[in-house]
């Protein structure tokens, strides 16, 4: 049948906002019980209010085996990861999200057991069960008590402990620096090794990785093995089965691999040729990251990361050297071991939905993939995907003018659907991430995927300071915050209508958190390149984001907005780079997204935004979703958010 012709943008499409808030879920960690090849994973489900659920898959079966009144969620540092992790004995170390008590989950009974409890203002993370002596559980302790909402950023303190389940008590093992993450014991038990970090550092900035001995509740001979504050970002240390710390470093520029030897002391690089301008680790926003794992002494599967584009290989160690598994995953948020021939993946694909997988090398090291789960449970047919085009363009505007800016383009797609062939090039969607320091990538999103498929073009702008491009990229948005990334989210429009694939008069930008705030910023700064604009929990006074932060990012502001400004000169960049005070300026029409309970991003934020745009006569609808955070989790909030969202965009973009 032959295709109707109907405008852009008055598509209809098969991703209504009904399907996308009731028939698909998120998917989040992963732990297995390697002596069983049992897979958990946690799914996170708008239909149970955003519960978070541990799934089992054994044996071809599927079954939920956390208790209904029970979700998996851990908090510390607000962001979540690191809520589960497997014991040596087949059972799950959880905590659940709103006691924020430790349990022992048993999977064959669904029994959880109550093995520590949190004090209210205390938070547990980051699991790690003794490989001998399962009564000891390391884990990251975030203690609360003592901050409000306005002291959260200075009154909140992590430390690593040592809990016994058996006697109940839990010990200190490490204290003193701001924060702590992957703490694991090899597998001996003799050691414990670590990674910390100080404010103003992120993980991506500047982390030290530590290992000490382990003396049954206490560390001895603790020592500082490599990483940095402000030079040299560690991530992922693990240990080798056969008692190496492997870890990632980007000294040279890019998280390369690395193992140290706590025998011989000594330090080594694992040299890849052809990878030396390649990522082994991501930004580690969340706790419990994983993007490479061991299958035997001398085999790793890899996330290998070019472009913010991901791939898996399988190295050999003994000769370093590597072949692509030729998996479609372009983006991988998990990895585990499940046998020394396979392994289970969380990824994306750019012709389909994130997915958990299990991935078996075969005798010749091919890999086959078996798909346990899908976060959609309907099927996207091929002929509606658009499948994203790598594109770059010169840095034309702002403070930075000699490079470029990186994005991936998403024209429309819909086989029911095309333009008259006299039409303008479609209606174009500027999508541009969180973070600042966070990145897009070119797999299937189905929310991108819900307009292009209604007749949008979507870019997704990796703007200077994303990851997934090296260490300089990501330093050179320091001091530049609000500049740099808007002008260049102007200059990836400018190349698009250049080129033919984006109609100028009708442009819309969309983003949350740092992606929201830099959409206020883009329609003020210039205001005649958008027709409108949707900030979901973004930031709009960046002195208040300052006054009441949460720990986590609390001195990166710095870093990010006055790096290069002179201290006379603070409290006015902070004036000039708060969009709130520029309503004025602003032509585009504005919609606001934003949670009540967001502890990020608070929604005064929103309300203030809302506030300068009507005092100035200016188009603007604030929409405030009843107990959701940093983003949404329940049926209600992601209905109602995709329907506005659609509204907005049919209402000022056709």
């Amino acid at each position: 049948m032959s295709p109707q012709i109907a405008p852009y943008g008055h598509w209809t499409s098969p991703l209504t906002a009904d399907r996308l808030a009731k028939d698909s879920i998120t998917l989040h960690e992963l732990a297995v019980d390697e002596p069983t090849g049992t897979i958990y994973s946690i799914e996170c489900r708008p239909t149970e209010d955003g519960r978070y659920a541990i799934v089992q898959h054994r044996d071809g079966k599927t079954q939920d085996v956390l208790p209904k009144n029970l979700s998996a969620h851990a908090s510390v540092q607000e962001l979540g990861g690191g809520s589960i992790s497997m014991r040596h004995d087949g059972q799950v170390i959880v905590e659940d999200e709103d006691s924020c008590n430790v349990y022992i989950l048993n999977p064959a009974t669904s029994e959880a057991k109550l093995v520590h409890s949190a004090v209210e203002g205390i938070r547990y993370a980051d699991f790690f069960s003794h490989p001998a002596d399962p009564q000891w559980i390391l884990a990251i302790k975030e203690d609360h008590r003592e901050a409000t909402p306005e002291t959260q950023a200075t009154h909140v303190h992590n430390k690593l402990v040592a809990i016994d389940i058996e006697a109940g008590t839990e010990s200190i093992i490490a204290e003193g620096d701001d924060f702590y993450s992957h703490p694991k014991f090899d597998p001996t038990g003799q050691y414990v090794s670590w990674i910390q970090w100080s404010h103003p550092d992120m993980p991506w900035t500047g982390t030290v990785l530590y290992y000490a001995q382990w003396k049954n509740g206490s560390l001895e001979n603790v020592t500082r093995i490599a990483g940095k504050g402000q030079q040299e970002s560690i991530a992922q240390p693990k240990w080798s089965p056969d008692g190496l710390l492997y870890f990632a470093s980007d000294r040279t520029g890019f998280w390369q691999l690395y193992f140290f030897d706590p025998k011989l002391q000594k330090e080594s690089s694992l040299s890849l040729k052809t990878l030396e301008n390649a990522d082994f680790a991501n930004d580690e926003w969340e706790l419990g990251s994983s993007t490479y794992i061991f299958l035997d002494a001398k085999t790793i599967v890899a996330t290998v990361i070019t472009h913010a584009t991901g791939k898996l290989i399988l190295i050999d160690t003994e000769t370093s050297s590597f072949h692509d598994l030729e998996l479609p995953y372009v983006m991988i948020y998990d990895i585990r071991k499940v046998s020394q021939n396979s392994f289970a993946i969380v990824g994306t694909a750019t012709t389909f939905p994130e997915e958990l997988a299990l991935i078996s090398i075969t005798a010749n090291s091919k890999a086959e993939r078996k798909v346990l789960t899908s976060t959609a449970t309907f099927n996207l047919p091929s002929e509606y995907v658009s499948v994203a085009k790598e594109l770059t363009a010169p840095q034309i505007h702002g403070p930075l003018t000699d490079g470029y800016v990186h994005m991936f383009y998403f024209p429309p797609c819909n086989p029911e659907f095309k333009a008259d062939g006299n039409s303008p090039p479609p209606p174009l969607l500027a999508y541009v991430h969180g973070g600042p320091n966070g990145s897009t990538t070119p797999a299937l999103d189905l929310e991108i995927q819900s307009w292009t498929t209604r007749g949008f073009a979507v870019c997704a702008v990796n703007y200077t300071g994303s990851t997934g491009f090296g260490r300089e990229y990501r330093e050179r948005l320091s001091g530049y915050w609000g500049l740099v990334d808007v002008a260049d989210a102007v200059s990836a429009v400018e190349y698009l209508v250049q080129e033919g694939l984006a109609d100028k008069a009708h442009v819309g930008i969309y983003g949350g958190s740092a992606g929201g705030y830099l959409t206020l910023r883009a329609l003020h700064m210039y205001p005649d390149v958008w027709t409108a604009g949707i900030s979901s929990y973004g930031i709009s006074d960046v002195r208040a984001l300052q006054a009441d932060s949460y720990k986590f990012e609390s001195q990166d502001v710095d870093r990010l907005l006055l790096s290069k400004t002179e201290a006379a000169d603070r409290e006015a960049e902070l004036t000039k780079r708060s969009p709130c005070n520029f309503a004025d300026q602003i032509k585009g029409a504005l919609l606001l997204l934003q949670g009540t309970t967001d502890m990020v991003v608070p929604v005064a934020q929103a309300r203030m935004m809302a506030d300068a745009m009507r005092a100035h006569g200016r188009v603007a609808e604030v929409v405030e979703f009843e107990g959701e955070g940093h983003g949404w989790v329940g049926e209600d909030a992601i209905y109602e958010s995709l329907t506005r969202k659609e509204e907005w965009w049919k209402r000022h973009l056709t």
